[in-house]
């Protein structure tokens, strides 16, 4: 006999027991879809499930029975094999042997009709009456209606093909068929999701045409917060969707991913749209621009895309990249390294400077920052040992520096300047203005 599965033997023996009927009661007293007597019902519930149930809540449950019924067959099973797992369930002895009856069936004719169900070859009444698997014979349409398929599915892969060819041959019931079906390749190499994915999509088009609309919709709402911006403008078909917007809903609905994975994925898909980011990756690149500009830190475009795409992608955080701009102004502004590693701004240490070109070419106040060439020599300076940040350019010694500039002698500051002199050399001479 061929090798059967655990999932057929559960499928034979729901089959001989009940044929398939979960909420099914015997004149003994054993119920549902295995045949369980009650008694074994809370023991064997607390066993699989983690907690005891009553013999309502078991027959109003087909899930709760297949897990009850796969928790103690699957012990028998792997102690004993189908066959004795099939005896045990029917006599508490795991000979498939047995002569031993209930009085209308032995063990051996029991366990014989299991394995004919579980195999799909044929059935046999709890009396030992052989019987053909499904009476009356059924067309493929309604076999594959039986099993949740639809023909362009079943078509759709030569192994589902070829296994529904079996069935229709066979008669199969729709638990049996499950039961092979787990076994083919086309099942076990498929992820549960991409498995929902592709029944969907070939058994039921108008679902699976609403689940992908609701699906892109809810993409594209990651997708704007994130930073990528509206990806709806070539619809939700999935052929002609955005590329982008496409692979991501693909991720969803075949590979199962979250919105915490989505969003990911597409903060490292993010760009500039002209010269600005929107949404998240739009606040974080201001974060980063802004703090590059206020401790004088030039960065290329590239550089701060990649960076946004690394935070929006899950790789690293803003504070992150923050420290690690702090760290390179501390180190082209040494002399004031312990106050730029506290927190503080390049630029608003720089204020005595900026302040001071400002007011001596006469300049808009905010127009000076550390671009400018006075101010960034001073900043930069290298500090005299045991001296505090600002000794290695005394103020006085900067304006000095300044007033050198061309720009300083067409100023007021410079005609006044040059006109008290005048004055001041004039009075030494007796001279009066």
């Amino acid at each position: 006999m061929a090798s059967i599965t655990l999932d057929q033997l559960l499928a034979g023996i729901k089959q001989e027991e009940s044929g398939g009927n979960y909420s099914i009661r015997n004149p003994g007293g054993a119920a549902g879809a295995y045949q369980i007597m009650p008694s074994n019902i809370p023991g064997w519930s607390r066993q699989a499930l983690g907690y005891a149930i009553d013999l309502q809540t078991f027959l109003a449950n087909p899930w709760m029975q297949d897990k009850i019924a796969s928790y103690i067959l699957g012990g028998y099973f792997n102690k004993y094999g189908a066959q004795g797992a099939a005896a045990m369930w029917f006599s508490g002895q795991p000979n498939p042997n047995s002569n031993a009856s209930d009085g209308n069936t032995t063990v051996r004719q029991y366990v014989a009709n299991v394995m004919s169900y579980s195999t799909g070859s044929s059935s046999t009444s709890g009396g030992g009456v052989t019987t053909p698997a499904v009476t009356p014979q059924l067309d493929p349409a309604t076999l594959a209606a039986l099993y949740g398929l639809s023909s362009s599915l079943i078509n759709s892969n030569k192994e589902l093909k070829k296994l529904f060819g079996q069935a229709v041959q066979g008669q199969w019931t729709a638990d049996v068929f499950v039961a092979h079906l787990k076994n083919t390749q086309w099942w076990q190499t498929q992820s549960d999701t991409m498995r929902q994915f592709i029944t969907l999509k070939y058994t039921d088009p108008a679902s699976f045409k609403q689940k992908m609309d609701q699906t892109a919709f809810h993409v594209n709402q990651l997708a704007v917060a994130v930073g990528y911006g509206n990806l709806l403008g070539k619809g939700t078909d999935l052929g002609k969707m955005d590329p982008t917007l496409q692979a991501a809903v693909l991720k969803v609905l075949q590979a199962g991913w979250t919105d915490q994975q989505v969003t990911a994925w597409l903060g490292g898909q993010v760009k500039f749209s002209g010269n600005e980011m929107a949404g998240q990756a739009g606040q974080d690149y201001d974060k980063l621009y802004t703090y590059a500009y206020a401790n004088g830190l030039t960065q290329s475009p590239a550089w701060f895309l990649q960076n946004v795409r690394d935070i929006e992608g899950g790789k690293s955080t803003v504070d992150t990249v923050l420290a690690q701009m702090r760290q390179s102004a501390a180190s082209k502004y040494s002399a004031y390294a312990t106050q730029i590693q506290a927190g503080q701004n390049v630029l608003d240490l720089a204020a005595p400077y900026t302040k001071a070109v400002a007011q001596l070419l006469e300049l808009p106040d905010g127009s000076v920052d550390l671009s400018n060439k006075y101010v960034e020599q001073a900043m930069t300076a290298t500090l005299p040992k045991g001296g505090m940040p600002g000794s290695q350019m005394p103020l006085w010694q900067f304006e000095d520096q300044v007033r050198n500039d061309p720009l300083w002698r067409k100023t007021d500051n410079a005609r006044e300047s040059t006109a008290t002199t005048v004055r001041q050399i004039g009075q030494i001479f007796g001279a009066t203005f």
